[in-house]
């Protein structure tokens, strides 16, 4: 998981200062040291002032908006006013985790009001989330015993999805040509991306062709040495020229990419961009997974809503694989997902060949690209998709599918692919209630158990998600 910058808040109230032990505000000053410590496994951490009023919530506002966080974290540590925790967040986009974290998980029998004012947490967390909904800002919680085993993993999962949305959010995306014609699953008005946070930066086919003319010699051949290094194909399974087509493009994207410091994208190679571009005219999947790669995921057609679901799914996840959900073997009870020849290299199972392809089956006006094909690693897999929904919360439903890569077999095809069986249902049942969902066809296949983790990403967003 990248590390990130993590702004931590924490809130006494002294109300009760009179009636309670000598020592208790320390206490509670220690117990916000620990939380500060443990947050630290993830990246810096802004320790804001202890706020215990006004005055304090006004100062601790001032550095929070100064420090530039990637996430908030709410860890308050015993009841106090929601008034100066929203004090403090006034301005502040940055995601939002409310940590409830009692230090015992049981009620003594011989509990007294000084003792249960003391361990107050959830009286305080509820108070601050009440404000949170009534005000329409997001947040995903965290709730459980400190230091248990399971409030830990919540914590991290928590964490990871924060700093996804936190990663899509702080740089745009890469639009490389117009969504395919008539693919009404895979747009997305400025309006809902706005909704998300989320920006574009369009490419026109001149500035391409510009990047594609403009890779010097010496930037080509490394991309191509570096290209053949990584493969485990032969030299002539893909003709010279072909490849060197092929990483000319991929060293044109990753230029305009580095330009606009973009987190990910999406290309249409079916159109005037690529194919039917007669300075570039072949397909990008051989630059897309270069670019995957290197932290940036991208989705083909113009799909700007699965291009969302890969990089918050390579943000949690490691690896996020675009694909689609080929066919249905019933009798087996595994659906084939696949694409068309461009992967995310984190995904490829330990030790298999990445084998490179002429793609001929998607040849453009100067022949076949290059396509990158490989074995999926077998285990605990998640399917995510992305969609603009009118009735959904926050106008986007996220849905998700838990369940297996069973295998990896299907070597013919010219792209990564795996059997993927759902956890939640027969194959026809749960392939039915992913279309009642809303699901587009396109998905981001990612590896391990992660509907926790984007559950609290879509919390963290403000919109709606369904587990199949």
């Amino acid at each position: 998981m990248p590390e990130a910058k993590i702004g931590l808040l924490s809130v006494y109230f002294g109300l009760f200062d009179d009636a309670m032990p000598a020592g208790f505000r320390q206490s509670r000053e220690r117990f916000a040291d620990e939380v500060r410590r443990r947050l630290a496994d993830h990246g810096e951490v802004v320790a804001l002032p202890l706020v215990d009023g006004p005055e304090r919530a006004a100062e601790a506002g001032a550095v929070l908006a100064a420090a530039s966080v990637d996430v908030v974290m709410f860890a308050p540590t015993m009841a106090a006013p929601p008034a100066w925790m929203e004090r403090v967040l006034e301005g502040q986009e940055a995601p939002l985790v409310v940590l409830c974290a009692q230090e015992t998980g049981s009620v003594p029998d011989d509990y007294d009001t000084e003792a249960a004012t003391a361990r107050s947490l959830p009286v305080g967390v509820v108070m601050a989330t009440n404000v949170l909904v009534r005000r329409g800002r997001p947040f995903s919680s965290v709730v459980g015993e400190w230091g248990s085993p399971e409030l830990e993993a919540s914590l991290d999962r928590a964490l990871r999805a924060a700093i996804a949305v936190a990663t899509l959010r702080s740089k745009p995306l890469l639009q490389v040509g117009e969504p395919m014609d008539g693919y009404g699953d895979v747009v997305a008005t400025e309006d809902e991306l706005a909704r998300l946070g989320v920006r574009t930066v369009p490419i026109a086919a001149e500035e391409l062709a510009v990047a594609f003319q403009e890779v010097s010699p010496e930037r080509l051949g490394a991309v191509v040495d570096e290209v053949r290094s990584d493969a485990d194909t032969d030299a002539a399974a893909v003709a010279d020229e072909v490849l060197s087509r092929s990483c000319r493009l991929s060293a044109a994207l990753e230029s305009l990419c580095d330009a606009r410091q973009v987190c990910g994208g999406t290309v249409n190679c079916h159109g005037p961009m690529l194919r039917w571009n007669p300075d570039v005219g072949i397909t990008a999947c051989l630059g897309v997974t270069r670019l995957s790669a290197r932290g940036m995921p991208f989705s083909c057609t113009g799909d700007i809503v699965t291009a969302i679901a890969l990089v918050l799914g390579k943000a949690i996840a490691g690896a996020a694989l675009y694909c689609e959900l080929y066919q249905m073997d019933i009798g087996g009870d595994w659906m084939l997902v696949a694409n068309g020849g461009e992967g995310d290299p984190a995904a490829r199972a330990p030790g298999a060949p990445l084998r490179l392809l002429p793609e001929d089956h998607y040849r453009g006006q100067h022949g076949p690209g290059v396509a990158a094909a490989f074995e999926l690693s077998e285990g605990p897999a998640t399917l995510t998709s992305l969609t603009p929904v009118a009735s959904a919360v926050g106008g986007w439903r996220m849905v998700v599918a838990e369940g297996q890569i069973v295998g990896s077999r299907h070597h013919r095809m010219e792209g990564p692919n795996a059997m993927f069986r759902f956890s939640g249902a027969p194959v026809a049942d749960a392939y039915r209630d992913w279309c009642r969902a809303g699901a587009t066809h396109h998905a981001a296949l990612l590896p391990g158990y992660r509907a926790e983790e984007i559950g609290c990403a879509a919390e963290l967003l403000g919109i709606e998600w369904t587990a199949v």
